[in-house]
Protein backbone atom coordinates (compact mmCIF):
# COMPACT_ATOMS: atom_id res chain seq x y z
CA UNK A 1 0.00 0.00 0.00
CA UNK A 2 1.36 3.41 -0.97
CA UNK A 3 2.00 6.03 1.70
CA UNK A 4 3.24 9.63 1.81
CA UNK A 5 7.02 10.00 1.61
CA UNK A 6 6.97 12.36 4.59
CA UNK A 7 4.39 13.42 7.15
CA UNK A 8 3.30 16.87 8.31
CA UNK A 9 4.97 16.25 11.67
CA UNK A 10 8.26 15.38 9.97
CA UNK A 11 8.03 18.52 7.83
CA UNK A 12 7.27 20.80 10.77
CA UNK A 13 10.00 19.13 12.82
CA UNK A 14 12.63 19.81 10.17
CA UNK A 15 11.57 23.44 9.82
CA UNK A 16 11.78 23.87 13.57
CA UNK A 17 15.19 22.20 13.67
CA UNK A 18 16.49 24.60 11.02
CA UNK A 19 15.45 27.48 13.29
CA UNK A 20 16.95 25.92 16.40
CA UNK A 21 13.51 25.16 17.84
CA UNK A 22 11.61 22.02 18.86
CA UNK A 23 7.98 20.97 19.21
CA UNK A 24 8.22 21.98 22.86
CA UNK A 25 8.61 25.58 21.65
CA UNK A 26 5.33 25.45 19.70
CA UNK A 27 2.20 27.03 21.17
CA UNK A 28 -0.69 25.60 19.17
CA UNK A 29 -4.05 25.48 20.93
CA UNK A 30 -6.50 22.62 20.71
CA UNK A 31 -8.96 25.13 19.22
CA UNK A 32 -8.03 27.18 16.15
CA UNK A 33 -9.70 30.22 14.60
CA UNK A 34 -8.35 30.27 11.05
CA UNK A 35 -8.87 33.34 8.88
CA UNK A 36 -7.59 34.65 5.56
CA UNK A 37 -7.94 38.35 6.44
CA UNK A 38 -5.05 39.75 8.48
CA UNK A 39 -7.17 42.54 9.97
CA UNK A 40 -9.66 39.99 11.25
CA UNK A 41 -6.84 37.84 12.61
CA UNK A 42 -5.49 40.83 14.52
CA UNK A 43 -8.96 41.67 15.86
CA UNK A 44 -9.63 38.09 16.97
CA UNK A 45 -6.20 37.92 18.61
CA UNK A 46 -6.80 41.19 20.43
CA UNK A 47 -10.17 40.09 21.75
CA UNK A 48 -8.77 36.78 22.98
CA UNK A 49 -5.52 38.23 24.32
CA UNK A 50 -3.52 35.90 22.06
CA UNK A 51 0.23 36.55 21.74
CA UNK A 52 2.71 35.65 18.97
CA UNK A 53 3.62 31.97 18.72
CA UNK A 54 6.32 30.22 16.64
CA UNK A 55 5.41 29.71 12.97
CA UNK A 56 5.11 26.30 11.36
CA UNK A 57 6.39 27.70 8.03
CA UNK A 58 9.66 29.38 7.07
CA UNK A 59 8.06 32.55 5.74
CA UNK A 60 6.66 35.08 8.18
CA UNK A 61 3.81 36.29 5.96
CA UNK A 62 1.40 33.95 7.72
CA UNK A 63 1.43 33.83 11.48
CA UNK A 64 0.02 32.30 14.64
CA UNK A 65 -1.02 33.86 17.94
CA UNK A 66 -2.06 31.77 20.92
CA UNK A 67 -3.67 32.26 24.30
CA UNK A 68 -3.16 29.55 26.93
CA UNK A 69 -6.32 28.24 28.60
CA UNK A 70 -7.04 25.39 31.05
CA UNK A 71 -8.85 23.62 28.20
CA UNK A 72 -5.77 23.43 25.98
CA UNK A 73 -5.37 26.86 24.40
CA UNK A 74 -6.76 28.84 21.48
CA UNK A 75 -4.74 29.73 18.39
CA UNK A 76 -5.57 32.39 15.83
CA UNK A 77 -4.04 31.50 12.46
CA UNK A 78 -3.61 33.99 9.61
CA UNK A 79 -3.68 31.60 6.66
CA UNK A 80 -2.84 31.64 2.93
CA UNK A 81 -5.77 32.13 0.57
CA UNK A 82 -6.80 29.04 -1.38
CA UNK A 83 -7.03 25.35 -0.61
CA UNK A 84 -3.35 24.29 -1.06
CA UNK A 85 -1.81 26.82 1.34
CA UNK A 86 -4.66 26.57 3.82
CA UNK A 87 -4.38 22.79 3.95
CA UNK A 88 -0.61 22.88 4.35
CA UNK A 89 -1.05 25.12 7.40
CA UNK A 90 -4.01 23.11 8.71
CA UNK A 91 -2.01 19.87 8.47
CA UNK A 92 0.89 21.55 10.30
CA UNK A 93 -1.40 22.68 13.10
CA UNK A 94 -2.98 19.25 13.46
CA UNK A 95 0.51 17.78 13.73
CA UNK A 96 1.14 20.25 16.57
CA UNK A 97 -1.98 19.27 18.51
CA UNK A 98 -4.92 21.23 17.05
CA UNK A 99 -8.20 19.35 17.41
CA UNK A 100 -10.93 21.67 16.12
CA UNK A 101 -11.06 24.51 13.62
CA UNK A 102 -13.44 27.33 12.79
CA UNK A 103 -12.75 29.08 9.50
CA UNK A 104 -13.66 32.77 9.76
CA UNK A 105 -13.95 34.22 6.29
CA UNK A 106 -16.01 35.66 3.45
CA UNK A 107 -17.92 34.08 0.59
CA UNK A 108 -19.84 34.73 -2.55
CA UNK A 109 -23.60 34.37 -2.19
CA UNK A 110 -25.77 32.45 -4.67
CA UNK A 111 -29.12 32.75 -2.90
CA UNK A 112 -31.09 36.04 -3.13
CA UNK A 113 -32.63 35.22 0.26
CA UNK A 114 -29.19 35.59 1.85
CA UNK A 115 -27.60 38.87 0.72
CA UNK A 116 -24.43 40.70 1.75
CA UNK A 117 -23.88 40.47 5.50
CA UNK A 118 -25.53 37.09 6.11
CA UNK A 119 -23.12 34.59 7.67
CA UNK A 120 -23.28 31.37 5.67
CA UNK A 121 -22.20 28.01 7.09
CA UNK A 122 -21.28 25.40 4.47
CA UNK A 123 -22.79 22.03 5.31
CA UNK A 124 -22.07 19.56 2.50
CA UNK A 125 -19.83 20.67 -0.36
CA UNK A 126 -21.51 19.40 -3.51
CA UNK A 127 -19.31 21.15 -6.11
CA UNK A 128 -15.58 20.41 -5.70
CA UNK A 129 -13.78 22.72 -8.14
CA UNK A 130 -10.44 22.68 -6.33
CA UNK A 131 -7.48 20.36 -6.68
CA UNK A 132 -6.40 19.68 -3.09
CA UNK A 133 -9.22 17.55 -1.67
CA UNK A 134 -8.79 14.91 -4.39
CA UNK A 135 -5.42 13.98 -2.84
CA UNK A 136 -7.20 12.76 0.29
CA UNK A 137 -9.33 9.60 0.55
CA UNK A 138 -12.72 10.13 -1.08
CA UNK A 139 -15.33 9.85 1.65
CA UNK A 140 -18.24 11.36 -0.24
CA UNK A 141 -19.30 14.98 0.00
CA UNK A 142 -17.02 16.91 2.38
CA UNK A 143 -19.22 17.86 5.32
CA UNK A 144 -18.79 20.15 8.31
CA UNK A 145 -19.08 18.98 11.90
CA UNK A 146 -22.83 18.95 12.58
CA UNK A 147 -22.60 19.84 16.27
CA UNK A 148 -20.35 22.79 15.48
CA UNK A 149 -22.73 23.97 12.75
CA UNK A 150 -25.60 23.92 15.23
CA UNK A 151 -23.61 25.68 17.96
CA UNK A 152 -22.17 28.38 15.70
CA UNK A 153 -25.55 29.06 14.06
CA UNK A 154 -26.99 29.76 17.49
CA UNK A 155 -24.06 31.96 18.51
CA UNK A 156 -24.25 34.05 15.33
CA UNK A 157 -27.94 34.70 15.95
CA UNK A 158 -27.25 35.41 19.62
CA UNK A 159 -24.85 38.17 18.57
CA UNK A 160 -27.34 39.78 16.19
CA UNK A 161 -26.30 38.17 12.92
CA UNK A 162 -28.34 36.47 10.24
CA UNK A 163 -27.20 33.00 9.22
CA UNK A 164 -28.04 30.04 7.01
CA UNK A 165 -26.48 26.64 6.33
CA UNK A 166 -26.63 24.55 3.19
CA UNK A 167 -24.94 22.97 0.18
CA UNK A 168 -21.75 24.56 -1.08
CA UNK A 169 -19.36 25.17 -3.99
CA UNK A 170 -15.58 25.47 -3.57
CA UNK A 171 -13.37 26.55 -6.46
CA UNK A 172 -9.75 27.35 -7.32
CA UNK A 173 -10.88 29.61 -10.15
CA UNK A 174 -11.64 32.88 -8.40
CA UNK A 175 -11.87 34.76 -11.72
CA UNK A 176 -13.64 31.88 -13.49
CA UNK A 177 -16.95 31.85 -11.63
CA UNK A 178 -18.91 31.61 -14.87
CA UNK A 179 -22.48 32.82 -15.30
CA UNK A 180 -23.69 29.48 -16.70
CA UNK A 181 -22.19 27.59 -13.76
CA UNK A 182 -23.68 30.05 -11.27
CA UNK A 183 -27.13 29.64 -12.84
CA UNK A 184 -26.86 25.83 -12.76
CA UNK A 185 -25.67 25.68 -9.19
CA UNK A 186 -28.34 28.14 -8.05
CA UNK A 187 -30.94 25.92 -9.67
CA UNK A 188 -29.54 22.99 -7.69
CA UNK A 189 -29.78 24.84 -4.41
CA UNK A 190 -26.13 25.77 -3.83
CA UNK A 191 -25.94 28.43 -1.13
CA UNK A 192 -22.51 29.99 -1.66
CA UNK A 193 -18.96 29.72 -2.91
CA UNK A 194 -15.44 29.98 -1.48
CA UNK A 195 -11.93 28.65 -2.13
CA UNK A 196 -11.11 26.42 0.86
CA UNK A 197 -14.06 24.68 2.49
CA UNK A 198 -14.18 21.38 0.58
CA UNK A 199 -10.51 20.67 1.23
CA UNK A 200 -10.72 21.70 4.89
CA UNK A 201 -13.73 19.47 5.51
CA UNK A 202 -12.16 16.47 3.79
CA UNK A 203 -8.83 16.84 5.59
CA UNK A 204 -10.63 17.14 8.92
CA UNK A 205 -12.42 13.86 8.35
CA UNK A 206 -9.20 12.18 7.21
CA UNK A 207 -7.27 13.38 10.27
CA UNK A 208 -10.05 12.88 12.80
CA UNK A 209 -10.47 16.53 13.81
CA UNK A 210 -13.50 18.81 13.76
CA UNK A 211 -14.09 21.77 11.45
CA UNK A 212 -16.82 24.25 10.55
CA UNK A 213 -16.47 27.35 8.41
CA UNK A 214 -18.48 30.53 9.01
CA UNK A 215 -18.35 32.84 5.99
CA UNK A 216 -20.00 36.23 5.71
CA UNK A 217 -21.42 37.08 2.28
CA UNK A 218 -19.17 39.75 0.79
CA UNK A 219 -20.59 39.74 -2.74
CA UNK A 220 -23.77 38.70 -4.48
CA UNK A 221 -23.50 36.68 -7.68
CA UNK A 222 -27.08 35.88 -8.67
CA UNK A 223 -27.62 38.73 -11.19
CA UNK A 224 -24.94 41.40 -11.56
CA UNK A 225 -21.86 41.25 -9.35
CA UNK A 226 -22.65 43.24 -6.22
CA UNK A 227 -19.51 43.70 -4.12
CA UNK A 228 -20.55 44.69 -0.63
CA UNK A 229 -17.54 44.99 1.67
CA UNK A 230 -18.33 48.66 2.26
CA UNK A 231 -21.97 47.97 3.12
CA UNK A 232 -23.09 48.46 6.72
CA UNK A 233 -24.73 45.02 6.51
CA UNK A 234 -21.35 43.45 5.78
CA UNK A 235 -19.75 45.12 8.79
CA UNK A 236 -22.64 43.99 11.00
CA UNK A 237 -22.22 40.43 9.75
CA UNK A 238 -18.46 40.48 10.36
CA UNK A 239 -18.99 41.67 13.94
CA UNK A 240 -21.53 38.92 14.70
CA UNK A 241 -19.32 36.31 13.03
CA UNK A 242 -16.25 37.30 15.05
CA UNK A 243 -18.18 37.43 18.32
CA UNK A 244 -19.61 33.96 17.65
CA UNK A 245 -16.15 32.58 16.83
CA UNK A 246 -14.65 33.99 20.01
CA UNK A 247 -17.46 32.67 22.20
CA UNK A 248 -17.09 29.22 20.63
CA UNK A 249 -13.34 29.31 21.24
CA UNK A 250 -13.75 30.34 24.87
CA UNK A 251 -16.56 27.90 25.66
Amino acid sequence: MSSPRFTPRQAVGNRLKARGETFEDMRVGKKVLLTWTEKWAEELSGTLGATPAPRTMFIDTFWLRTVDTPEGGITVAFAPIGAPGTIMLMEDLIACGAESFVGVGASGGLDPNHPVGVVLIPNAVKILDEGTSVHYPDQGDPTGDQEMIKTLSGLIEKHGGQTASGDWWTTDGFYREMTDDIALHMENGILGIDMETSAMYRVARHRGVSVCNILVVSDELWIEWNYGIDFSEFKTGVTAMQQAAVEWAQS
